[in-house]
């Protein structure tokens, strides 16, 4: 990146980056959702099934852009307590790996976009003071833009150095998925350098090795996660005898 380009990239809150990445699992829910939502819209569909159950849980546009409206012109929250010290010391650790790294540089803008995220979270629940929630949560969006932006192994890095922010508020179940889709990757690159291009149909990976990564985030016991919906949708199974999770491909 030239410094012209990190020059502009810095004036941005949050930067999306989007990847173009192979994730079977993934690849197929989405072709499942596109192949749905056309034979939902179809002109010959006059009755789409589980619709009523569809809205029942979607709030109203209407009633959204009022509430984003009021948010935006009657609520100013104030900064009423920051946790300078923790502040500071995330700054100069971001710095510091930034440095080390050769990744885009920390600068005060990105405390700046901090700030103003935390101001627009807790406008967003409407309140007058921004509390300590609200800068934990804006430290996350801050940490997960700037990481995404990096080269694999600095992502890498970064997101095991920043776990303690990242995990922050953050659905445990997702959060292990992550994880252990990472671990899945990681064994199908193994896989298909082993077994040539077309690899194997399965997937397995050490239960104990995500167990360990996930006692690094402070998560002990992950038998809800093995038995939860997220597990079971995204094709993986938990041999309990084997101690090991298969991926079906």
């Amino acid at each position: 990146v030239s410094t012209q380009s990190t020059g502009i990239l810095s004036r941005f809150d949050v930067l999306c980056v989007v990847r173009d990445t192979v994730d079977p699992v993934n690849d197929e829910r989405m072709a499942r959702f596109v192949t749905g939502s056309h034979m939902k819209h179809h002109p010959a569909n006059t009755a789409a099934p589980g619709e009523e159950e569809e809205r029942a849980n979607t709030v109203p546009q209407d009633l959204l852009k009022k509430y984003i409206m009021y948010a935006r012109t009657k609520i100013k929250p104030k900064l009423h307590y920051v946790d300078q010290d923790k502040v500071a010391a995330l700054y100069a650790e971001l710095r510091r790996e930034s440095m080390a790294t050769g990744s885009i540089p920390i600068t005060v803008r990105h405390i700046e976009s901090m700030i103003r995220m935390a101001e627009a979270h807790a406008k967003m629940h409407l309140r007058e003071y921004v509390r300590e929630d609200d800068i934990n949560i804006a430290i996350r969006s801050m940490l997960e833009s700037f990481i995404d932006t990096q080269k694999y192994s600095v992502m890498k890095n970064m997101t095991a150095t920043f776990s303690k922010y990242l995990a922050y508020k953050k659905d445990n179940n997702e959060l292990l998925l992550f994880i252990l889709k990472q671990l899945a990757k990681d064994q199908m690159v193994y896989s298909r350098s082993r077994y040539g291009a077309a690899g194997a149909a399965t997937v397995e990976i050490s239960a104990e090795e995500l167990e360990d990564k996930a006692r690094q985030i402070n998560i002990h016991n992950l038998q809800a996660f093995y038995e939860s919906d997220l597990f079971i949708a995204n094709k993986f199974v938990h041999d309990k005898k084997n101690r090991n999770i298969i991926l079906t491909l």
